[in-house]
């Protein structure tokens, strides 16, 4: 299983630092006043906006919510609140990268065209319903700091990591004087391979290894099996997307690995469009802030649109499934010594942010509260 983890992050993690790299760049051009006010107002104009905005920003469905609760507090409407929420965790720059790298460019197109459009749904969905009844939260209302869910401050550490510390806020208040563009490109770095990189590392590993496990340990019968025909497993990949807790990056291997196990490209698409963008947690937190009527319009859009686009997908790429099937994992896209020198800079990296962290010291102290087991951080 091991050897599967490391060519899985072979194949990876090239793009997927191309994806920071990017992601850097953005925060140090994007500004953040301009976007608010563009987003203010219940116009289809918004909605658009917060999909364009949201698109790109890599952040997770539990690091999003302060980030979009705080964009609703200053003036940003709730479809352009919904769509923001949909479109971050559902697709970034990153995401976008590792499914070329994994499942190939037709996925890699589709895959963010299919989130933008599921963003896009929500929110106009949502300012039509707000159109015709009161709004039930007003602008303002919500106070970022309770949005934080599993990010508040009030929790103890949790032993296990987390994507949500110093989730970057692109509402937050800007000077009115840039600083220098070698100034903010620095910032942006900073941002994108320090703050954003500790928020996903572990995320990453763990849908790597996850991806590992499938590939090792569950044969492709028993998976088809399980899930059944198309319709059926993009079902199922619904309702354990829906409480499941899974980033964009984490899942993308996944997806991978049940493509190449047989698992039909709708379904994957189900899941990478489900499961990043849901959880038990973020629900409460919206249902709590943004009012029930609200959570609704966000589960049901993001459950049916979803379904609609696996349907598509199994069409579009039905003529190539079996070939995209075997090259999953198996097409050489980078020279050997490229892809070596990437997963290795990655684990580099990925080393400050356990060190940061504190993984070690929280792992060995949850060991000794949990198993009563004295396990020396070194």
């Amino acid at each position: 299983m091991l050897l599967t983890v490391w060519e899985i992050l072979r194949e990876s993690a090239v793009f997927i630092l191309m994806g920071f790299l990017i992601a850097g760049l953005l925060d140090a051009t994007i500004s953040s006043a301009r976007v608010i006010r563009y987003l203010s107002g219940r116009r289809s104009r918004s909605v658009f906006l917060a999909t364009l905005v949201g698109a790109p920003a890599s952040l997770c469905s539990c690091s999003v919510l302060p980030t979009a609760l705080t964009l609703r507090r200053k003036g940003a409407s709730k479809g352009a609140t919904l769509s923001f929420l949909v479109a971050s965790p559902e697709t970034s720059v990153t995401s976008v990268l590792l499914t070329y790298s994994l499942l190939g460019g037709a996925m890699a197109i589709f895959r963010p065209i299919a989130a933008c459009i599921t963003a896009i749904t929500a929110g106009l969905v949502e300012n039509l319903i707000d159109r015709r009844f009161p709004d039930e939260t007003p602008a303002g209302a919500a106070e970022p700091a309770a949005a934080a869910g599993c990010c508040s401050a009030s929790r103890a550490p949790a032993a296990t990591p987390s994507c949500c510390a110093s989730s970057p806020n692109p509402a937050a208040a800007t000077t009115t004087t840039a600083p220098p563009i070698r100034q903010r490109v620095r910032a942006g770095l900073r941002f994108a391979f320090v703050d954003l990189f500790d928020n996903l590392f572990a995320w990453i590993l763990f849908g790597v290894a996850a991806a590992a496990a499938i590939q090792a340990w569950l044969p492709p019968d028993v998976l088809n099996q399980i899930l059944g025909g198309q319709v059926r497993s993009m079902l199922l990949m619904a309702l354990i997307g829906v409480p499941m807790y899974v980033c964009a990056e984490a899942s993308t291997p996944i997806a991978a690995v049940l493509i190449a196990n047989g698992v039909s490209p709708g379904a994957a698409i189900v899941f990478l469009l489900v499961g990043p963008a849901t959880n038990i947690g973020s629900l409460g937190v919206l249902w709590r802030e943004l009012g029930r009527r609200t959570v609704i319009v966000y589960l049901a859009t993001i459950i049916l649109v979803s379904l609609l686009m696996g349907l598509l997908a199994n069409d579009l790429l039905g003529g190539t499934y079996g070939e995209l099937q075997h090259c999953v994992l198996k097409e050489q896209l980078l020279p050997a010594w490229l892809k070596t020198g990437g997963a290795a800079a990655f684990l580099a990296i990925g080393l400050g942010t356990v060190w940061r962290r504190r993984y070690l010291q929280r792992s060995s102290a949850w060991l000794a509260h949990k198993l009563h087991l004295r396990t020396p951080p070194r």
